[in-house]
């Protein structure tokens, strides 16, 4: 275990041209050296929790945020009392405060993991439900990314890690405007990726497929027994946070963790798009 450790640690120096530093650590600006620094949003349950939990073990210096207060604190006990900001990012107020919160910070790592899903027909669906969710998979998503992507250009390095899905590749019946705003996240990302080429910034886009955490459960998706068939597992949130972190690490423009999930992202390839909005319509409509 420590040997693997050790060799991971080489490697992401490696990844981000850091050398003679100890895991976890990067040159600061002038001789000195500081942890690298890793914020990640919607912190308090599920992936971003894991991703926290990972970064941290990788040496870095965790930050945190999230509106589950309880949970935030917990986490940054686990976290080497990371610094944490409660915040809502759906709401012009939460990302202002933390645009505030990392104004003249040095970012290493950002992961952009706030989002959540409306499982309604786009007509029978809250006015204000829906409009609270592309704030935060879409508005915040772009303004955070932005900011942070001027701050890392200016420091000549940095990992930006955004997180999709698979529906980002599909057609949505039944949860159109989330399917929607992450397809948004992964053409936004993989422009942004492209643009700062040779800058030292990379963009990571993580899409991952049905995951134990109380995505279903917030998105009102109980009655859907098909997604937990065999066929489609759900993988762990510690399984696809480490994917996630691992491949913003190593610069990679994408990443579907599980063979299941990237073989349905190839779906639009060999599968016509009515016969993909059939299967959609019939996996995600409710069941009687």
């Amino acid at each position: 275990m420590h040997a693997q450790k050790a060799k991971r640690c080489a490697e992401v120096k490696r990844d981000l041209c850091i050398h003679d530093v100890p895991c976890g650590i990067i040159p600061n600006k002038g001789a000195n050296i500081r942890p690298m620094r890793a914020i990640i949003t919607g912190a308090s349950t599920g992936i971003g929790r894991e991703m926290a939990k990972y970064a941290y073990s990788l040496g870095m210096e965790v930050w945190i945020t999230g509106q589950n207060v309880s949970a935030l604190e917990t986490l940054s006990e686990e976290c080497g009392k990371a610094p944490q900001l409660i915040a809502d990012l759906s709401t012009h107020a939460g990302q202002s405060a933390l645009v505030a919160w990392i104004d003249g910070v040095e970012v290493d790592l950002f992961v952009n993991n706030a989002g959540y899903g409306v499982w309604k027909d786009v007509v029978d669906a809250d006015d204000d439900q829906l409009e609270k969710m592309i704030r935060l998979n879409v508005e915040a998503l772009l303004r955070l990314s932005r900011v942070v992507a001027k701050t890392m250009v200016a420091q000549g390095h940095g990992r930006i890690l955004n997180v999709a899905s698979t529906a980002a590749f599909l057609p949505g019946p039944h949860m159109a405007a989330y399917y929607a705003s992450k397809a948004f996240v992964l053409s936004f990302s993989e422009s942004l990726h492209t643009e700062l080429r040779k800058t030292g910034v990379t963009v990571t886009t993580l899409c991952p497929g049905p995951t134990k955490s109380q995505f279903f459960e917030r998105a009102g998706m109980g009655a859907m027994p098909l997604l937990d068939g065999p066929w489609m597992p759900k993988m762990s949130s510690k399984s696809v946070a480490i994917a996630g972190i691992e491949a913003a690490l190593r610069g990679k423009r994408r990443i579907v963790p599980g063979i299941m999930n990237y073989l349905s992202s190839k779906a639009p390839i060999f599968m016509p798009r009515y016969v993909q909005l059939g299967v959609l319509n019939w996996l995600q409509g409710p069941k009687k």
